[in-house]
């Protein structure tokens, strides 16, 4: 009788052993259930607020591109509508241009300088030589 009674108090011990674990494994898998909601509204809410940014960013990238076309287009224009007034259709190149490069030099010189005056004195030499050298060749 004390084999029975002993072996019923297993069963039972057992039995709540295994309720508890078997509400242990629901709340578990509530506290995932709740835990995957919280995360497909944060998901949600996250891919809402990306979508109204790249909207944004569309909207400003077309902008861009729009005023950029825009300002090409009047570039092109001005520069048709100078060269028919002061080239009368003639095309210069560079090698055209005299002491271009002399003059390029300086300009990226004062750039690099901040207009400092006697950092650039080899250049303005270079530019007044070429100077004298194509005024001396158009007068001959």
């Amino acid at each position: 009788m004390a084999q029975e009674y002993n072996n019923e108090q297993i069963v039972k011990l057992y039995g709540k052993q295994m309720e508890k674990l078997g509400e242990r494994k629901a709340e578990l898998l509530k506290e995932k259930v709740e835990q995957r909601t919280q995360m497909e509204l944060h998901m949600k809410e996250f891919r809402s607020r990306n979508k109204k940014t790249q909207e944004h960013l569309d909207q400003a990238i077309e902008s861009y591109e729009d005023r950029f076309t825009d300002t090409v287009n009047v570039l092109e224009y001005d520069t048709s509508r100078l060269e028919k007034k002061y080239l009368h259709g003639k095309f210069l190149h560079a090698s055209e241009i005299p002491c271009l490069g002399e003059r390029s030099d300086i300009a990226t010189c004062y750039k690099t300088n901040n207009g400092s005056p006697g950092a650039c004195d080899a250049f303005v030499e270079a530019l007044a030589e070429c100077v004298s050298k194509t005024i001396t060749e158009k007068m001959k």
